[in-house]
């Protein structure tokens, strides 16, 4: 695959304009926060390598924002997050550290957008893990 993006080369999602800076900055922040935050850092403790999770996380949201993917990576985040005990407790805590980092690097039109992508996108891992944990339950007989 192609090289990271260059910090300045921009995309456009619904008429805002993120740079790979601002997506990286918001990524690598926000992690750094979360090790260290009492109620997440125990679901995180599987990460073992902080760097490559903020590389991989800062690709996903580029190509999720319409930038060309530079890295080879299939993420499938149900399984990943069912196992580490992910909630709607967890997410609630999650979406409001991630909405203070964004306010902390964005502009207030680039906050609105991510904040309405993520919690979107929130709501929508709670309803596939939920459908998760019931075929995982009723596979291994626990439900």
């Amino acid at each position: 695959m192609e090289d990271a993006p260059r910090k300045n080369e921009l995309i456009e999602v619904n008429g805002v304009l993120f740079s790979y800076k601002d997506i990286f900055s918001v990524i690598n922040d926000f992690y750094g926060r979360i090790q260290t935050d009492p109620i997440l850092q125990a679901p995180f403790k599987s990460v073992e390598d902080w760097p490559e999770h903020i590389k991989n996380i800062t690709h996903f949201w580029w190509v999720k924002f319409g930038g060309r993917a530079y890295m080879f990576s299939q993420y499938n985040p149900v399984p990943k997050h069912f196992f580490a005990g992910f909630n709607r407790d967890l997410l609630s805590r999650w979406l409001f550290i991630f909405h203070q980092t964004l306010n902390t690097h964005l502009t207030q039109e680039q906050v609105a957008l991510w904040t309405l992508i993520s919690t979107r996108m929130g709501e929508g891992l709670v309803i596939k893990n939920d459908h998760y944990k019931l075929m995982y339950e009723s596979k291994n007989g626990s439900g």
